[in-house]
This record gives C-alpha cells, sequence and structure tokens, in this order.
C-alpha cells in the first residue's frame, strides 16, 4: 500500500541541457483528501514566476493517484520550484521537509527544488578522468640533442642554479632567465611521464617570446620559439605521444603581448599603422598595459582583425591546431564570451578539441560549452589545501558541493584539480610553511596580498623584502620536508580520486618546493629526485588509470579535523576513500559494500584503521558479469 507523498525527476540530478525537457512525477496518496489542480511554479532569478505549468492526472489506484509533466527551459541558469495543489477546496503547497528531505504538503515556508539549466555540449572521452601533467617548459627538460643559437637579448642560465629572483643592472624585475627547456626534452621523457600515469600533457606557451622565459607575453604568437624548437618538433612530440595514449594541450595567452612585438611596435610609432586598433587605450588615447607592466601591452579583443589574427581561418588558432589536441587560455576569464567562443569555435572545426580556461573563481553557465569545456579549478585546490594544512574539512564538503551544484556533469567529470601550478606557490612549501599561510576566506596562498608583512602603506607592497624573505626561506629543514612530503601524498590521494582531472605541476611529483613566482618554476631536479616520492606518485597514478571516474560526483560518508572519508559511484566501478591528515592513528569502518573491493591502494593503513598520514582506497567493479 502506499500512503506517503513522492516526487520525482528525469533526470535525478535535475541537470539538464538547454532546450531539453524535464520530467517530473507527482504521486500524491488519496488519505489527503480530493486533489481538483496540480501546478509546478519555476522561479528563475529575477523573474517571478517564469513558468506555471499545470501536471496531468495519469493514474489512478485504490490508494494514490499519479500526476505527471515535461517542462522546457529556453533559459540557462538556476531555476527554482515547487508545487501548488488544490486539495479539497483549500490551495496547499508541496515542498521539500528542511527536517527529512522529503516531500511533504505545508502552507507554510520551506526550501523549493532547484533545476541547472546548461548548455547541450559534451566533453571529447578522451579528456575525462585522466592524469594531466603541466610542463613549464623552459624548466622541464633541456636535451642536449637539439641546439640552437644563442640571442644576445637573453640571459641563458646553467641548468638547475638557483632562478634570478633580483632586480637587474637598471633596477628592474625581469623574465628573460632561460634554462633552454625544449620539445625535444619533453620528447625524451614520454617514458618517464607514461610510468606516472599522465594521459594528457599540458605545455605552457611555446611561441616567440624574445624577452620572455614564461612566454605569456609573446613577440611573435605565429612563431615558436627557436630555444623550444620547430613545428616539426612539435609535430614529432605530439604523434610520438599519441603512440603511447598521451594527448597534447597547449597554452597560449591573448589578452596582452611582449612590448618588443613588432605588431605592437608599428602601432605606438606609426600614425598610420593598420595596428593602431589592435590594442586597448584609456580615455587620453594611450595604449593600457596589463596591471601596469610598461612591457605587456593589452589588445583590443573587440576589434575584428585582431579577432581575426587570434580565430580566423589563418589565425593562431588554426595554425597550432594541427599539432595539438586541445587548448588551455591564460586569463580566460578577462576574455569576453564571444572571443572564447571564437577560438573554440575555430578550434573544434575539423575535430573535438578540449578547452581549458584560466578561472579563479567559478566560470559562468554561459561560457561552459560554448567557450570553454572547463575551467582551472582554483576553487577546490584552495579547499583542498585548507583541509590538508588546518583541517577544514567542512569548507572542502561545502566546496564540492556547490561545485557538483553549479556545474554540468561534463565539467565535472574533466575539470583541472591542481595542487599547486606556476602561479602560486608550490604545495611543499605551502605544507611546511604555514606561518604565513591564508585562513578565512583568503585563498590560502594569497600570502603577498593585504594585510601581510610586506605592505607598507595604502597600495605599496614591499616586492624586494618579500623576495628577500622568499630567498632566505628557501630550503627546507629534512623535518619540514618530511612533514611537508606526508601531506603531499594525503593530498595526492585527495586529488586523485575526488574530483575532475588531477593536474601535477612538474617536479612536484620529484620533490620541488619553492615560493611564488620565480620560485616555483625551478628546473626539474634531474638525478636529484626524491625516489621514495616519485615511486609514490608512479604507484598512485597506475592505480587512478583503472578508476572510472566519469558520471560518479564523491558522497561525503565522514569528516572531521583530521579525517575525510568519501565515495563515488557509477554503473561502471564504486570507489571508497579514507584520509588522515592527522598525528593520530583513527579507526576506520569501511562499508560491506567495499569489503570485497577488486582492487586497494593504500597509504600507511589498512582497511581497519589509518595510521599518522595515511589514506586507503578501495575499488570495486560495478560491471555486471553474464
Amino acid at each position: 500500500m502506499k500512503n506517503n507523498l513522492t516526487v520525482e525527476f528525469m533526470p535525478k540530478e535535475r541537470k539538464i541541457a538547454l532546450g531539453k525537457e524535464l520530467e517530473i512525477r507527482v504521486e500524491i496518496p488519496k488519505e489527503v483528501g480530493k486533489v481538483e489542480n496540480l501546478k509546478v511554479l519555476f522561479n528563475k532569478f529575477g523573474e517571478n514566476p517564469s513558468i506555471i505549468q499545470e501536471l496531468q492526472k495519469t493514474k489512478e489506484e485504490e490508494n494514490y493517484e499519479t500526476y505527471c509533466t515535461k517542462v522546457q527551459f529556453n533559459k540557462l541558469g538556476e531555476y527554482f520550484f515547487f508545487f501548488l495543489v488544490k486539495i479539497d477546496g483549500k490551495e496547499k503547497a508541496i515542498k521539500i521537509s528542511r527536517e527529512t528531505n522529503q516531500a511533504f504538503i505545508t502552507e507554510g515556508e520551506s526550501p523549493y527544488w532547484r533545476v541547472l539549466i546548461h548548455n547541450d555540449y559534451t566533453v571529447p572521452e578522451w579528456a575525462k578522468g585522466k592524469i594531466v601533467y603541466q610542463i613549464f617548459v623552459d624548466r622541464f627538460n633541456k636535451s642536449p640533442n637539439y641546439v640552437v643559437e644563442q640571442q644576445p637579448e637573453r640571459k641563458y642560465r646553467i641548468w638547475g642554479h638557483q632562478v634570478n629572483w633580483g632586480r637587474d643592472e637598471n633596477g628592474h624585475f625581469h623574465n628573460n632567465d632561460f634554462f633552454g627547456g625544449n620539445l625535444k626534452g619533453i620528447e625524451e621523457k614520454l617514458d618517464y611521464l607514461e610510468s606516472l600515469g599522465v594521459e594528457i600533457l599540458y605545455l605552457s606557451p611555446i611561441n616567440l617570446s624574445t624577452l620572455r622565459y614564461d612566454r605569456y607575453a609573446a613577440t611573435d604568437h605565429m612563431e615558436i620559439d627557436p630555444i623550444v624548437g620547430t613545428f616539426e618538433d612539435l609535430n614529432r612530440l605530439h604523434k610520438k605521444a599519441l603512440s603511447k595514449g598521451m594527448y597534447l594541450i597547449l597554452d597560449v595567452a591573448f589578452n596582452h603581448c611582449c612590448s618588443d612585438n613588432p605588431i605592437y611596435l608599428d602601432a605606438l610609432n606609426n600614425p598610420n599603422s593598420v595596428y593602431r586598433d589592435w590594442f586597448s587605450r584609456d580615455e587620453n588615447g594611450n595604449i593600457r598595459f596589463w596591471y601596469g607592466f610598461s612591457d605587456m601591452p593589452e589588445f583590443n579583443l573587440w576589434n575584428q582583425d585582431y579577432q581575426n589574427y587570434v580565430y580566423g581561418e589563418n589565425g593562431v588558432i588554426a595554425k597550432y591546431s594541427k599539432y595539438v589536441d586541445g587548448f588551455r587560455l591564460d586569463l580566460a576569464e578577462a576574455l569576453p564570451p564571444f572571443f572564447l567562443e571564437g577560438i573554440r569555435t575555430r578550434a573544434n572545426k575539423e575535430k573535438a578539441r578540449f578547452i581549458v580556461g584560466e578561472y579563479w573563481d567559478d566560470v559562468e553557465l554561459e561560457v561552459l560549452g560554448t567557450g570553454l569545456d572547463v575551467p582551472t579549478c582554483y576553487p577546490i585546490t584552495n579547499a583542498a589545501l585548507k583541509y590538508l594544512a588546518y583541517g577544514e574539512s567542512g569548507y572542502l564538503e561545502a566546496k564540492m558541493k556547490e561545485l557538483v551544484e553549479n556545474y554540468p556533469q561534463e565539467t565535472l567529470d574533466s575539470l583541472l584539480f591542481s595542487l599547486d601550478t606556476h602561479d602560486i606557490i608550490r604545495v611543499m612549501t605551502i605544507f611546511a610553511k604555514k606561518q604565513y599561510m591564508r585562513t578565512g576566506i583568503m585563498d590560502i596562498w594569497k600570502i603577498d596580498e593585504q594585510p601581510s608583512p610586506w605592505h607598507k602603506g595604502y597600495n605599496y607592497f614591499d616586492t624586494d623584502g618579500f623576495r628577500s624573505f622568499e630567498y632566505e626561506n628557501e630550503n627546507l629543514s629534512y623535518e619540514e620536508y618530511q612533514y611537508a612530503k606526508n601531506l603531499l601524498k594525503v593530498g595526492t590521494m585527495l586529488q586523485y580520486f575526488f574530483l575532475g582531472n588531477p593536474c601535477v605541476y612538474y617536479g612536484t611529483e620529484s620533490g620541488l618546493y619553492g615560493w611564488k613566482d620565480p620560485f616555483n618554476r625551478k628546473c626539474y631536479n634531474w638525478g636529484q629526485e626524491d625516489k621514495e616520492l616519485l615511486s609514490f606518485y608512479q604507484e598512485i597514478g597506475n592505480f587512478r588509470k583503472k578508476f572510472v571516474s566519469e558520471n560518479c560526483n564523491p558522497e561525503v560518508l565522514y569528516k572531521d579535523s583530521d579525517l575525510f572519508i568519501f565515495k563515488r559511484e557509477n554503473e561502471k566501478n564504486s570507489l571508497y576513500v579514507a584520509l588522515n591528515r592527522g598525528e593520530i592513528t583513527r579507526n576506520i569502518t569501511v562499508p560491506d559494500e567495499f569489503k570485497n573491493g577488486n582492487d586497494v591502494f593504500a597509504l600507511n593503513g589498512t582497511t581497519n584503521y589509518l595510521l599518522p598520514y595515511g589514506g586507503i582506497a578501495i575499488l570495486k567493479s560495478n560491471a555486471k558479469r553474464d
């Protein structure tokens, strides 16, 4: 006998693509009275209401009646909804109980249901649930089998020496110290990357940039920097990577260029230049510079000729698309949606490519599926690091739930989850040097933002003092290093199993540490790797490749300041993960469903307990046997 009120949806997660339908079924027990009318009211933010639709009775049995409808949406975003039901001549509402999270009839206030409408798109299958490896090209590996003539404007450094952190002879901080990492060097390390379980290589920019080793401000977008290699080298690297099951995505920066770019120089010095409107100008007609840096003039992204230069038929994206499987767009959050869409459309002209955008905050729904596939997800990075460093497990769970609620599943399956990158402090230093790391609402790595010991007044930052501090506190003691490494292992288990694509910043797996730029961009320590840490990364990498992570979001089973336990499951497999970031042994109770798991990855623990800095992952197959 059915005597409870039930509300069911298809799809169950209430996330649907624009133009698709949400099916709703409501079963009402007859004991509540005679139902005269049932309708659903959808409310989009700023509209009241957006949609009102009546449900039709489709089934009647002895004890209950079933009402159904299908609702289609033509706007992106969040819709909140509830039901109005007229029973025995009196209108009441059907909402969700705060206590039980079940549907119930009420005349008072209570939460509404929610549905997320997103763009209808798919991420390439090869880009889902894969280990990504971020390579800073100048600092990863320099092959002796590739030699190129040196350029007088550059400062060439010996591999592995201390990065230059001070001012030059003219009193300026500069970025023209080149260690010479190249494409041939990456090609020669493909076997090494394969041993880590890597399946996507993400390269920093390789375009010609005479004065900047990072190449985020180009001298010529259309050419590969000679010190890096040639298009033939890029083609060979791409083909060899594909032969090993690895895909290649390339970082590109279009917001600004370098001040020695001939396009900029012509626009600056020639009153009749065809490039004059290619650059953004202030109210006085002066060219703007990115964050005021005089060597980084900003492009006018609304100029159609510049747009054609970037994503036209013979533009930058079209040229490099022949050699890569996707792009990472620098400063994507500063690029207009139409500009992002132009890049993605051109990149996907011949085949689907993976488009990643640099975002420090959440991505707008309008951009996902039109301009980008996924973001570099710094919000989950920050939440993970705060749990690992400070035990803020509640914040981690809340941020995960926020992402799961607000992103399409395609994005959740393939977003980039890093523990460190070229733009933040290396994770080993974050864990070892906690005295200046941020808590509260600030991102953990923002040690040089107000208030800080280096702010000497309003809008004044002591850059020399800050860099001196970084240099003087660069090295880790044995105790600091071991403590950081213990946390890193626990953090890597979280990174590899929690959400999206784990993205490893080069050298983290070998023990590199360092503060912010330029200290987080040291040369890879070939020959001096932490062999034990490297072995851990190889083992967990190959375990991660067994886990099919698409379409299974995390469910947190338990959390406190040290212990964090969650599971994920889909039709193909289920995964149970328990982590202990603390200094005391913790007992755990593995659910019965996982006690006969097919595979176990253990870090200082068993299925009964976790030692300090321990973790366990149990993988169980859900495949049906004939």
